[in-house]
């Protein structure tokens, strides 16, 4: 039989329509294949078929992993399909595959001789400690009309693993962070939900516009930070480690000089 290739957009209903259709199609799991779309290039003698994200879809499947494997297994799953490795999609298939074919399902992420949950193991871990960092690097400014803003570029699509974070620590606030390599806002309002929008053009003109007390705390932080350190105890290499270089573009202590 022709292997037939489901293609399905980068983000978590995306993959789970994919899973889905690929399951329900009947081909056979030997004889299909998930992939990202602009994932890779064409193969010969297959089939391909276009995944239209479907939340209803990509519903049931969720509904289906956490009650057959489980929490913590959903969430490292959840954190795999965040990654920005090419092959996590058919991963994620085949440990999808192996978990509901088990008598105990949560115990699938144990299997780690199987490639593709060690493979599924290490991307979930990957994402999951990016946006580990995220939650203490990211850096708010408030803007005129008391919204928070930060501008951040993670590896991995790690917006929606730390969106319960922030909406958890800052709940009464109306705050935005902005993916600046996806173009993709995750967006919460105060005493209400967030969520994710795509498709606007960030208006570098608004972000400029920043309030009085923002720019006072940024000036008083960074003469702060300038009188405390001891030039002679400067270790440039201890520094790189703990506060990696890319995270320093998008943080004010680096990017606004004291007036």
């Amino acid at each position: 039989m022709e292997k037939v290739i489901f293609v399905c957009e980068d983000s978590l209903d995306g993959i789970f329509t994919g899973i889905y259709d690929a399951w329900d199609s009947r081909y056979g799991h030997e004889n299909v294949k998930l992939i990202i779309e602009s994932e890779e290039t064409m193969e010969l003698f297959a089939r391909y078929v276009e995944v239209v994200a479907d939340g209803e879809k990509a519903e049931k499947v969720a509904r289906t992993l956490k009650r057959r494997l489980g929490d913590e297994v959903f969430e490292m799953i959840c954190q795999a399909a965040a990654s920005c490795a090419s092959e996590k999609a058919d991963a994620l298939y085949r440990v999808v595959v192996k978990g509901l074919s088990m008598s105990n399902g949560k115990k699938v992420m144990d299997a780690l001789a199987d490639p593709n949950v060690c493979r599924v193991f290490e991307l979930s871990r990957q994402a999951g400690y990016e946006a580990h960092h995220l939650t203490g690097f990211i850096r708010f400014q408030e803007l005129k009309g008391g919204i928070l803003f930060s501008r951040i570029r993670p590896k991995n699509n790690a917006l929606t693993l730390i969106g319960p974070h922030f909406a958890d620590r800052l709940p009464q606030e109306n705050w935005v962070i902005y993916d600046d390599g996806r173009e993709l806002f995750l967006m919460h309002q105060a005493g209400g939900y967030w969520g994710l929008m795509q498709g606007q053009a960030l208006n570098e003109q608004w972000l400029a516009d920043i309030s009085e007390e923002e720019d006072q705390f940024r000036q008083l932080w960074r003469l702060f930070t300038k009188s405390i350190s001891v030039q002679a105890r400067e270790n440039r290499l201890l520094q790189r480690q703990n506060l990696p270089l890319r995270f320093r573009n998008y943080m004010p202590e680096f990017t606004q000089e004291v007036r």
